[in-house]
């Protein structure tokens, strides 16, 4: 196992050595994710792993661990994910070789050769395990507290719909 983790890495002479990189990220350096947390302190824990499968394929296994605290599209409020994630990554360098990939491989984009990028592919793993929209827990969720701060409560209540007049001016001509 290396002592110091450099930023890029071959992996293809990584396999042919077994090696193992252990380590952490701030998450503040990571410039694609730090915007979407709403507060980037801490870090992510990782553990890549470079060898070959039975067919002489270079795998990269990578385990990712983090606390990433997130802004509640519900409430408003900061949420906790923790993600804990371990994939087995092929790199490949096309479409028509990823497709050809066992289903218990991602395809990694990297042609022969090139070196890896290890904080772009843990940051890359880190947004896949955010979701479109994070959110509480339903019972977590201080979703009442936010509505009753603006005025509304749920018991009042609605408006009537403007547009509401105009479904009783439609005729019953056309149903063809």
């Amino acid at each position: 196992m290396l002592q110091r983790i450099p930023d890029r890495v071959d992996p293809w002479r990584l396999a042919e050595q077994g090696e193992t990189l252990e380590g952490h990220l701030k998450l503040d350096s990571l410039p694609r994710l730090a915007p979407l947390l709403a507060n980037a302190d801490g870090e992510a824990a990782f553990v890549l792993t470079f060898g070959r499968d039975e067919r002489r394929r270079l795998v990269v296994t990578l385990k990712v661990a983090a606390e990433l605290y997130l802004e509640c599209q519900r409430c408003l409020d900061d949420m906790l994910l923790k993600v804990d994630s371990k994939t087995r990554l092929a790199p490949v360098s096309g479409l028509l070789e990823a497709e050809q990939l066992p289903a218990d491989l991602d395809p990694l984009l990297l042609a022969e050769g090139e070196y890896l990028d290890i904080a772009a592919l843990i940051e890359d793993e880190l947004m896949l395990g955010i979701p479109s929209s994070p959110r509480h827990e339903e019972q977590n969720c201080n979703r009442q507290a936010g509505v009753e701060e603006h005025g509304l409560t749920e018991d009042e209540p609605k408006e009537e719909n403007p547009f509401a007049i105009l479904a009783g001016l439609k005729t019953g001509g056309n149903d063809n």
